[in-house]
């Protein structure tokens, strides 16, 4: 599984060269058939590739396969009614606030959430043992009433979900006759697909029934981010269509 602009010159490659080796003769031995999908920008070529290397899990690709978030922000309540954030690892049985690629990023996440809401510090499990915090984890004095705590903590989740943009992103398509389209959804890929020219859209919402659902994952997410950071120019907020594209 495989991107590149000139797509004869890298399927070649795969079978010219003298360099043999078992991994090579079995990667050749392999194939049966060879099959293909134009996208119009490298940033859908990406976003395919990492979609397609997830779900057909191909031998022979590594890349992609070690781009998961490993931490995770949780939010439990325990039995005396206090509500906690904690980072721990990412478990597929149980959803997460947001993810991290390491730990020290959720960590600053959370000790920046815990500044920002003031609520205590006590209440905030790092997923590593810590004294650099002031106070032993172990001091139960002095604790906040319990509905002003809860009332902080729950400000702090608002303001993480609220933050999530939604947005979509119009380019070239593969011909002069549609332009392409990037979706996010409160910070989630939502889909990608193909607009014709003269389909006439006065909703932006309507984009959306052009486009091919996909799996959201964080390195996708990087992906986007880095692309809407580099051209702001070709980034919509989803309220009006910009007829200039």
């Amino acid at each position: 599984m495989g991107k590149a602009v000139n797509l004869k010159k890298r399927v070649a490659s795969h079978f010219t060269g003298h360099k043999i080796t078992p991994q090579r003769q079995h990667f050749l031995r392999d194939i049966h058939s060879i099959s293909f999908e134009v996208c119009a920008t490298e940033l859908m070529a990406l976003l395919l590739e990492y979609t397609e290397i997830k779900k057909l899990w191909p031998i022979y690709n590594t890349a992609h396969k070690r781009f998961e978030p490993k931490y995770g922000l949780y939010e439990y309540t325990a039995r005396k009614g206090y509500r906690y954030l904690a980072v721990g690892e990412v478990s597929r049985l149980q959803p997460c606030i947001e993810v991290f690629g390491s730990v020290n990023e959720g960590v600053n996440f959370l000790r920046n959430l815990k500044d920002k809401f003031a609520f205590d510090y006590r209440f905030c499990k790092y997923a590593v043992t810590t004294e650099s915090e002031g106070i032993p984890i172990k001091d139960q004095s002095d604790l906040p009433l319990i509905a002003l705590h809860n009332e902080l903590v729950h400000e702090a989740i608002e303001f993480v979900t609220e933050i999530k943009p939604s947005y979509y992103i119009l380019d070239k398509g593969r011909n002069n006759n549609e332009r392409s389209c990037i979706w996010v959804n409160e910070s989630h890929f939502y889909g990608m697909g193909y607009i014709p020219y003269e389909e006439p859209i006065t909703d932006p919402e309507q984009l959306k029934d052009f486009l091919t659902r996909y799996k959201s994952s964080s390195y996708i997410m990087q992906l986007i981010s880095a692309f809407a950071d580099k051209f702001p120019d070709k980034v919509n907020i989803p309220f009006k269509i910009n007829q200039e594209f």
